[in-house]
């Protein structure tokens, strides 16, 4: 009889295992680029900024290769530009430097993740598969980086040696740790970020999708070419309206009382698909809140764009769809042009709608 319970022990177990196993193998397959870039970053990152540039090259219709020409990055940078979809990039200007110099860039790699913490400031990026590590080792060995002593070790560079390479270099690449197994390299402008940002992307620290604000915004998110992602309360801080003159916030007041009932954010998210339609998302504390904010928040997000000059959000986007979700409330909108600046509009200067 006590065999029999062991077996039967053993084998609860082991379907136990099987069904956590499952349980991760499916989240990881399932999630979203967004979603692994969150994962890959501090917990402690207050504005991460992502741009999907695969799927920006597939909407472009720029096909790349492992070895572009300088041209082909040029192009591939102004028309993302032009389209607004590299709006939350924080290498596009730097694209052909990093492209001659490190044999990177928005031309061949898959995603990039730029996370900003009081503690410092990451750049996270997802090469292919089939992208050689080593060459980019090479070429960091090359530039003057002094190598690690240990394989996910930080290369050691400095403002100076950035600086001469090339001007228009983000101060993000003074420091960088490559993960080979993952095609991952993580930077940061100072040696101990890039150390704690490579641990955390390599699976070995809290990362930003560990806030439960964070990652219930992420999940309702579809797959995003750019998005924009403010973690907590730092929104109340980042867009707040105080950052307007004295008749602007009288203003702001009154359309706020007018608008309706209104709570502090927890989280926000500003995401932009491959065809420039746009996804807002305010989290809140529960799910009653985020009800209750719904009507207020989608009216805000057609009215006035008080702060920002005359005008109202609803001359540039169409709102097509306002509904909570558990704890979040999402609202879709439509530009009204087919080019020009769209999610770089939204997240530039006070933001009504993004009130606390």
């Amino acid at each position: 009889m006590r065999k029999r319970w062991a077996i039967i022990g053993i084998v609860v177990v082991v379907l136990a295992g099987l069904v956590v196993g499952g349980r991760v193998l499916w989240d990881r397959t399932h999630r979203t680029d967004l979603q692994r870039a969150l994962s890959m970053v501090p917990a402690s990152s207050e504005r991460i900024g992502f741009t999907d540039w695969a799927a920006v090259r597939a909407r472009l219709g720029v096909k790349a290769g492992q070895d572009p020409t300088e041209a082909l990055v040029k192009k591939l940078v102004s028309k993302a530009y032009d389209s607004d979809l590299s709006a939350a990039s924080s290498i596009d200007d730097s694209a052909v430097a990093l492209q001659l110099n490190y044999s990177f860039s928005p031309a061949t790699i898959s995603w990039e993740a730029y996370a900003q913490s009081p503690e410092g400031a990451a750049m996270v990026v997802q090469l292919p598969s089939d992208a050689s590590m080593g060459r980019i080792a090479d070429n960091l060995r090359s530039l003057g980086y002094k190598a690690p002593s240990t394989a996910t070790g930080v290369w050691r560079g400095g403002i100076d040696l950035v600086a001469s390479i090339d001007p228009t270099i983000t101060p993000e690449l003074q420091y960088v740790v490559l993960l080979a197994d993952q095609h991952v390299l993580v930077s940061s402008d100072t040696s101990s970020y890039a150390a704690l940002t490579a641990k955390v992307a390599a699976g070995d620290g809290d990362s930003s999708s560990s806030v439960s604000s964070v990652a219930d915004m992420a999940k309702r998110i579809e797959e995003p070419a750019a998005a924009m992602v403010w973690t907590r309360d730092f929104a109340c801080s980042d867009l707040a309206m105080s950052q307007a003159d004295a008749d602007s916030q009288r203003q702001a007041s009154q359309l706020i009382a007018t608008a309706g009932k209104v709570s502090a954010l927890s989280g926000l998210v500003m995401s932009m698909a491959p065809d420039r339609t746009l996804t807002v998302g305010e989290e809140f504390d529960s799910s009653s809140q985020a009800a209750e904010n719904l009507r207020a928040r989608a009216r805000l997000a057609v009215g006035a764009s008080v702060g920002r000059g005359d005008g109202s959000f609803a001359d540039d986007f169409k709102l097509t769809v306002s509904r909570s979700v558990g704890s979040t409330v999402l609202l879709d909108l439509k530009p009204k042009t087919r080019s020009g600046f769209v999610l770089s509009d939204l997240y530039d200067g006070p933001v009504l709608f993004a009130t606390c």
